[in-house]
């Protein structure tokens, strides 16, 4: 094996490593954001709408002022790193602190002042204290995302992990003290939003303190420093710019597609003939149930990998070594497709209790009266459309990664072109058939027809543009196979557990411990059947078992048991 192909092993190892980090902490920051938002609920009841109005708005700013920033800092790091010119790589982190803190200052600042302007224009007058007292963790963010972008380059996932584990945390621990405080003192709802919101401004001024702590006392915050060329501060902004400002364009039009579901669901609903409170509904339950778990899985498990994988291709162009960057590319997008498979089979198997679980099944069932005569429980309608987009996890995974990759070759505005492109797809597609007699379902089979366009955009771009051609049977194929067994014996767990559940508990199986319990037995049948499967159809290479923690033992001993196939390199 020649010491290129070892080296790109170890760099595969440590990205796959580095996404573990990112997937463990993200799945705390998951967990945490659900124990905050079932009690927050549960508080304030119909008067939600405040604390989400601030929120939102919030939100979008939050991803104008950050969305672009890790990347183009991990990016330019890690390829400074990789040269030996380890004071440009702090160079490019401190000017990316100073202008993106600016920026966070100012859209903290403007949120501040306004808010009773937006608050009002946004019909949640209420919610002005709450746009008020979350302001100021736009500037602490933007701090935040450039020195996780510094340590990121530096291959370095730790503080990026913690630091995020810490904002969820005081924003649970905070928010959710404030708000219990503010509603035994009789205090209005709108206090009360702006209590439980206290907690993300406190939870981002901890996290910046603690990732500034690290970057100062932290040995693993020395970059490489054998070559002292340093580029001019305009040359690096330039550069921090060019990668920032498509990465960011991409994240908005993302948000503006979430932004015309909103516009188009309800609409085309009442069109086909729906009630207004009946269209109200079905957008509710689809975008407040059937998309925060469909994005749950790939958020948690696969996009890590995206995030990870970007310093490791970056630094391996930086010096040139083309087809180290060839390898790392197509194990980060087979890696990808193999985890976001069994996702996929998860939730189109067990979504109905993976909704009932998280957010209860009373709200969601009683019947509603359609505009067919027909009767509809929301529940069975999220678990439907849950089932839909299912089979669109697998492509957004792989999308995610690719976008990644794109960047890390040096063309973020290609990803751009491929959203643009989806989102008409999808605008499109959702104007006829939310009309149809399709109905809500329109909305999750569009999101699938979207997500497989820029999906196959993406890979094209990748062949054409950065010369890494990506067979989709032969990556794919097996691993599919793979899932529609593990689906089978899924399924076949998953109504076994129903069943049992039924015969010796006696009662429903839509409570939230029936749904525990029915998801661990099938989630166990899942893992051990996918694994045999995958094994049986060798959809697994030995390269990427070798990636996996102390994979080259495991590897040899799969080799010897004839589960796994020995190959030969191309050096």
């Amino acid at each position: 094996m020649s010491q290129d192909v070892k080296q790109t092993t170890e760099q595969g190892k440590s990205f796959l490593r580095e996404a573990v980090i990112l997937t463990v902490a993200s799945f705390a920051v998951k967990i945490i954001g659900v124990v905050f938002k079932i009690p927050l609920t549960n508080i304030l009841k119909d008067s939600i709408g405040i604390f989400t109005a601030a929120y939102s708005i919030y939100a979008m700013l939050f991803m104008l002022s950050t969305s672009g920033l890790p990347v183009a800092v991990s990016k330019l790091v890690s390829a400074s790193n990789e040269k030996g010119r380890g004071q440009e790589a702090k160079r490019i982190a401190n000017l990316a602190i100073a202008v993106f803190g600016i920026i966070g200052f100012l859209f903290a600042a403007a949120l501040f002042v306004f808010a009773p302007n937006i608050a009002t224009m946004t019909g949640h007058a209420d919610s002005a204290l709450a746009m008020q007292v979350i302001a100021p963790s736009l500037f602490f963010i933007c701090i935040c995302a450039a020195v996780r972008g510094y340590f990121q380059g530096l291959r370095n996932m730790f503080p990026t992990a913690i630091s995020q584990f810490i904002e969820a945390f005081f924003k649970l621990a905070v928010g959710m003290s404030a708000i219990i405080v503010a509603k035994n003192m009789g205090a209005s709802v709108a206090v009360q939003a702006a209590c439980a919101i206290s907690g993300v401004s406190v939870g981002t001024f901890f996290a910046m303190v603690y990732i500034l702590l690290c970057r100062r006392l932290s040995k693993k915050s020395i970059p490489n420093d054998t070559d002292k060329e340093v580029q001019s501060d305009k040359k690096l902004l330039q550069l921090i710019l060019l990668v920032a400002l498509p990465v960011t364009l991409t994240a908005a039009a993302l948000y503006f597609s979430q932004f015309l579901d909103t516009l188009i669901i309800v609409n085309c609903l009442e069109a086909s003939g729906e009630s207004k409170s009946v269209a109200d509904t079905l957008y509710s339950a689809y975008t407040g149930l059937s998309v925060p778990i469909y994005d749950l899985l790939p958020a948690t498990l696969v996009f890590p990998i995206a995030t990870s994988i970007l310093p490791a291709i970056s630094a391996a162009l930086a010096i040139k070594k083309q087809k180290r960057a060839a390898r790392l590319t197509r194990q980060a997008v087979r890696i990808s497709g193999i985890i976001a498979v069994p996702c996929g089979a998860f939730l189109l198997v067990t979504g109905r209790h993976c909704i009932t679980l998280l957010y209860g099944a009373d709200k969601w069932s009683d019947p509603m009266t359609m505009a067919d005569g027909s009767s509809l429980v929301p529940l069975d309608a999220a678990a439907t459309a849950l089932s839909v987009l299912a089979f669109a996890v697998f492509f957004i995974s792989i999308v995610s990664t690719c976008n990644s990759l794109l960047n890390a070759y040096g063309k973020p505005h290609l990803p751009f072109i491929a959203v643009l492109v989806g989102i008409a797809v999808l605008t499109v597609s959702e104007l006829l058939l939310l009309r149809s007699k399709m109905g809500i379902y329109g909305a999750p089979l569009s999101s699938l027809i979207c997500y497989t366009i820029v999906m196959l955009l993406d890979m094209w771009f990748l062949k054409k543009h950065c010369g890494v051609r990506l067979r989709l049977g032969e990556m794919f194929a097996r691993p599919v196979l793979s899932g529609v067994v593990a689906a089978v014996a899924t399924y076949g767990a998953y109504v076994g557990a129903k069943a049992l559940w039924s015969s010796v508990m006696g009662g429903s199986t839509d409570t939230r411990l029936a749904s525990l319990c029915i998801l661990l037995i099938s989630g166990i049948a899942l893992v051990i059947s996918y694994v045999i499967a995958v094994l049986l159809f060798k959809a697994i290479k030995e390269d990427e078992v070798r990636l996996l923690p102390m994979g080259g033992k495991i590897a040899a001993l799969l080799i010897r048991l004839g589960w796994l196939k020995r190959e030969e390199i191309e050096e």
